[in-house]
C-alpha cells in the first residue's frame, strides 16, 4: 500500500505552487490513502474502485460516525449478541471450508446485531470491523491476500471466539476514529467541509464527472490481480457476510460467483485476444516491445503481460477527460518481476501517457525503508519490492 506521508507531502508541495487546487481524483482508490490525505487538507475527492469492499472502506473513512456514536454502536451490537440464541448464516460454496462451526455462529450473531442498528453511518463502520474480524478468524492464512487455508492442525489451534475478536477490533477502530476527528478539527472551520464522491466499478466504465479534478494522484495495479495482489480473493469472504444494501452504489451479486471473479474483471483479468493487441501496444510503448522480446517465446507470460497492458492503457485513457486542462498527475509505481525479468512499468506508463496527451514532468525514485513495508510477505510471486517511483505528468487536452 502507499505510504500516507509521501502522498501528503506531494499534495502539500502541489498546493504551495498551485493554491487553487480543490479536487483530487484517484481512479484506483483502494483503501483510501489518497482520499484521506486529500480530506485532511480540505480538498474534495473523487475516487473509484472495482472492489465493493474498497468502496465501503473509503466511504467509512470519508464519512465516519463520531467516536461516541461508534462506541455506542459497538456496545449495542455486543449487547444484542448476548440476547440472541441463533442467527441466519449466509449460504455460499465453501463456507464450511473457511469457517469452523463456532466461528460461523459467532459471525452470524454479530452480523444479525449490526443489521438491526438504525444508523447507516454506524452500520457501515461496523461492517468494516466485521470484515477485519473475518480476515482474522477465518481458516485462510493472514500472511497472504490469496485464499489459502491453514492445515487442519493449525485450524484447530486458531481463535474460536468471533464475537470476542470483533469486540477487540471494533474498539481499536473507535480509537482510530478519535485520531481521525482530531485531524479533521485542524481544518479551517470557516470553509465548507471537504467531500468525497465514491464510484463503484471499473475506471473504464462510462462516467461523466460532475466536476473536473485539479490533480490526479493514484497508485495503479502493478500487474494483473490474479498473480500480483489478489484483492478480490481477499474481499470474497467478507463480502459474503456484509449487508450489501449498505455498500454505496448498486451491489453486483455476480462479483461473488467465484473467489476469483473480482480479480478476473480487474486489469489483465482476461487473456482473450491478448496477442491481437501486441502490435498496437508495442508501437505506443517501445519499452513493452523490448520487454516482450526479453521474455522469449513463452506464450503464457506474453499473454499475461499483454492483457494487463491492454487493459491498463484503456484505463489510463479514460481518466484525462475527468481532469482540468494542465492537471498534475502523480502515479506511485512499483515494478514486479515476470519470468525473472523486471517488468518496466514506470517507462511503459510514461510512454502510454505521452501518447495520450500528457506532458512528462519528472520521476522521483524512492527506496522503501524496511521498517515501513506495507505488504504481506507472500502477496506476490517473487521478492518483495524494495523501491517505488512517483511518475509526474501534466494532462493536456488534445
Amino acid at each position: 500500500m502507499m505510504v500516507p506521508e509521501l502522498q501528503g507531502a506531494l499534495l502539500d508541495d502541489l498546493m504551495a505552487v498551485q493554491p487553487g487546487t480543490e479536487l483530487v481524483y484517484d481512479p484506483f482508490a483502494g483503501s483510501g490513502t489518497v482520499m484521506l490525505e486529500s480530506l485532511y487538507r480540505g480538498l474534495d475527492f473523487h475516487g473509484s474502485d472495482i472492489n465493493p469492499l474498497a468502496i465501503l472502506l473509503c466511504q467509512v473513512k470519508a464519512d465516519p460516525p463520531t467516536s461516541d456514536a461508534a462506541l455506542a454502536g459497538v456496545n449495542e451490537v455486543l449487547r444484542r449478541v448476548q440476547s440472541l440464541d441463533v442467527a441466519p448464516v449466509p449460504d455460499f460454496p465453501g463456507i464450511d471450508k473457511w469457517f469452523k462451526p463456532e466461528i460461523k455462529r459467532g459471525l452470524a450473531l454479530v452480523r444479525e446485531a449490526i443489521s438491526k442498528l438504525s444508523d447507516l453511518t454506524t452500520r457501515r463502520f461496523l461492517w468494516v470491523c466485521l470484515a477485519e474480524t473475518i480476515r482474522l478468524v477465518s481458516n485462510s492464512r493472514i500472511s497472504t491476500f490469496k485464499l489459502h487455508a491453514y492445515t487442519d492442525g493449525e485450524i484447530e489451534r486458531r481463535e474460536n471466539d468471533a464475537v470476542k475478536a470483533f469486540g477487540v477490533i471494533a474498539n481499536l477502530n473507535v480509537e482510530r476514529l478519535k485520531m481521525h476527528w482530531e485531524r479533521m478539527r485542524t481544518l479551517d472551520q470557516g470553509k465548507a467541509a471537504p467531500t468525497a464522491l465514491l464510484l463503484p466499478g471499473s475506471v473504464s466504465d462510462p462516467w461523466i464527472a460532475p466536476r473536473h479534478a485539479d490533480v490526479l494522484m493514484t497508485s495503479p495495479p502493478y500487474g494483473d490481480n490474479k498473480t500480483t495482489v489478489p484483492y478480490g480473493q481477499h474481499s470474497y469472504l467478507p463480502l459474503q457476510w456484509i449487508g450489501h444494501a449498505d455498500i454505496p452504489g448498486v451491489f453486483d451479486s455476480s462479483l461473488l460467483e467465484s473467489t476469483h471473479r473480482i480479480d478476473l474483471l480487474s486489469l489483465g483479468g482476461s487473456l482473450k485476444h491478448a496477442d491481437l493487441a501486441r502490435d498496437e501496444l508495442c508501437e505506443v510503448s517501445p519499452a513493452l516491445d523490448e520487454f516482450l522480446r526479453s521474455l522469449g517465446d513463452v506464450p503464457p507470460l506474453r499473454k499475461k503481460v499483454l492483457s494487463f497492458v491492454r487493459d491498463y492503457r484503456d484505463a489510463l485513457s479514460g481518466v484525462r477527460p475527468r481532469l482540468v486542462d494542465g492537471a498534475f498527475c502523480f502515479f506511485t509505481l512499483g515494478e514486479r518481476r515476470v519470468g525473472k525479468q523486471t517488468f518496466p512499468l514506470v517507462e511503459i506508463t510514461r510512454e502510454i501517457l505521452l501518447a495520450d496527451g500528457h506532458e512528462y514532468v519528472t520521476t522521483i525514485e524512492r527506496i522503501l525503508p524496511g521498517s515501513r513495508k506495507r505488504m504481506a510477505a507472500k502477496n506476490s510471486e517473487g521478492s518483495t519490492m524494495a523501491q517505488e517511483w512517483i511518475l509526474i505528468t501534466r494532462s493536456w487536452a488534445e
